[in-house]
């Protein structure tokens, strides 16, 4: 499953955020952080391998979240990124 949404933060902001995220045992997707590199980090979860990835397009940045299964946790962390001014 992708996910894709663009967002008012940098690259650097989005991975961040998405490592702090995605390593939180309460956001219901937490895992390990296995590989990050220049826009993108991927995780380890008990539900699989999850792939974050951010690019400047424009004056937005693209965001776009990887994984073999749904989970409305990758919704609602997309929906934060949307939501949280530059800076965060």
């Amino acid at each position: 499953m992708t996910r894709e949404a663009l967002v008012p933060l940098s690259p650097e902001e989005v991975v961040d955020l998405a490592k702090r995220y995605f390593t939180d045992a309460s956001s219901g997707y937490s895992g390990s952080l296995v590989q990050e590199g220049e826009g993108y980090a991927r995780f380890q979860t008990f539900r699989g391998h999850l792939a974050i990835s951010a690019r400047r397009d424009g004056a937005q940045t693209r965001v776009r979240c990887s994984t073999l299964r749904y989970h409305p946790s990758i919704g609602q962390f997309l929906l934060q990124l949307e939501t949280a001014p530059s800076g965060s």
